[in-house]
């Protein structure tokens, strides 16, 4: 198991015993409202982020370059659908890691990224065949 997935529950456990502790059902109440607004707002943000993105074709992206260019190792995979503003073309087998999506532009270039664990580990730009060869990006 992915320490990522635990780190985070059991913080806000130890801050509702924390709280409760320190002042009692106030304190717990207080904290629990305060964890239940930012999960609130992560739901927001993520389902907000899923409909614009799937208003758009699968795997197509406005320009395929400067998607490119915005891309940084450690990008969440959430972030890069808000930066194609689609989702992307899954080229791998499905729930096998890494992940591989890609998306296209009208002229023809692609964008592949890899996903570690959701992550983005490895992307490349190939350029359309009348173009120049291939950018990697990691």
């Amino acid at each position: 198991m992915n320490w990522r997935t635990l780190w985070i529950p059991l913080a806000l456990a130890g801050l509702l015993f924390l709280s409760f502790r320190a002042f009692g059902w106030w304190g717990f109440s207080l904290v629990a409202s305060g964890i239940i607004f930012w999960l609130l707002q992560h739901t927001s943000r993520l389902l907000f982020s899923l409909e614009r993105a799937a208003d758009q074709p699968v795997g197509t992206v406005p320009n395929a370059v400067m998607f490119h260019a915005q891309l940084h190792n450690g990008l969440r995979l959430l972030q890069v659908l808000s930066l194609a503003g689609s989702l992307g073309r899954l080229d791998s087998t499905q729930g096998q890691q890494p992940e591989v999506f890609v998306w296209r532009d009208e002229a023809g270039d692609e964008v592949r990224c890899s996903f570690q664990e959701g992550r983005l580990t490895d992307w490349a730009l190939r350029r359309n065949d009348n173009d120049q060869g291939t950018v990697a990006g990691a």
